[in-house]
């Protein structure tokens, strides 16, 4: 998923039951997008003023003010970084579409990198993104349960798992190398797995209808509702305990392996819906393409 400056978009967000979002709200985000591009000019304006008055002025040699240029490109960088986090995109993206989103964000920098540039942050084009979005959000659900999916469902010759199923997620599925070994007692989610813990947690959540956990938790007895799914897990790995909230058991073991039972058959149902219509969309295109030669 990437940021581009597009014109507004054609199909406009509408709720489950097809009624347009209220006028005030509309209204709200308007001043909101207004304010943030304001405040965004005027962090360039103050920073071009500073350059001005430092103009002559003998600096350190390690002290090297970034360009006018450079700096506004990261002044927008940020701002569309903001942006998206109080969206809470990333959360409802697929782990392939926020790792090109944060690509676009943070590895292209004050000019430096190969990255797709970020486009300017004006009204026209943060709402243009915004309503874009929200006209796709179905789409990104998908994509993300698509993605939990096939990760849930590894094939038997890697697990060497008999729960393992490479077609469905069953009541119970064993997962490897996402369990690590803590330098102290108990277990920790490997950090390479992290992103994965994360999703399942934001797909459960999503269809319980709860929306996107929370990024951080404000208490540690919190962790179960809110913060990291993976941070969750790894809170009562530590404590050599298994984790269980009302989706789900995660208990990990020393091979690295983690034994999961789901508890919420009709979550994991939507699941498997979704993968199987990427199954069915996928012998669609092998079936066309075998026409086409």
């Amino acid at each position: 998923m990437n940021i581009t400056a597009t014109p507004l978009a054609v199909t406009v967000w509408k709720d489950p039951d097809g009624k347009p979002p209220p006028e005030e709200n509309s209204v709200a985000l308007r001043l909101s997008i207004a304010e943030r591009v304001a405040g965004v000019t005027r962090q360039k304006e103050n920073y071009a003023a500073a350059l001005e008055h430092l103009a002559g002025v003998p600096l350190p040699y390690d002290c090297r003010l970034p360009e006018l240029a450079a700096e506004c490109l990261e002044i927008e960088r940020c701002a569309w970084r903001s942006f998206i986090d109080d969206l809470h995109l990333r959360e409802v993206l697929s782990i392939e579409a926020r790792e090109k989103l944060d690509a676009q964000l943070y590895e292209h920098r004050r000019g430096y990198g190969d990255k797709a540039p970020l486009p300017p942050f004006t009204e026209a084009n943060v709402l243009s993104f915004f309503e874009q979005t929200c006209a796709n959000i179905p789409n990104l659900i998908k994509e993300a349960l698509r993605e939990v999916f096939k990760w849930l469902t590894p094939s038997r010759r890697w697990t060497g798992c008999k729960t393992s199923n490479e077609f469905m997620i069953g009541k119970k599925v064993v997962l490897c190398g996402v369990a690590s070994p803590r330098y102290g007692r108990g277990m920790d989610v490997n950090y390479h797995r992290r992103a994965e813990v994360d999703a399942l947690g934001n797909a459960l959540s999503m269809l319980d209808g709860k929306g996107v956990r929370k990024s951080r938790a404000e208490k540690e007895e919190d962790r179960k509702l809110t913060g990291s799914y993976a941070d969750a897990w790894a809170y009562d790995w530590s404590e050599d305990r298994i984790y269980e909230d009302g989706y789900l058991t995660a208990k990990a073991f020393r091979n690295g392996n983690a034994h999961l039972v789901f508890k919420r058959a009709d979550l994991i149902a939507q699941i498997n819906q979704a993968g199987a219509e990427m199954a069915l969309r996928q012998e669609g295109r092998e079936k066309s393409r075998g026409f086409s030669h």
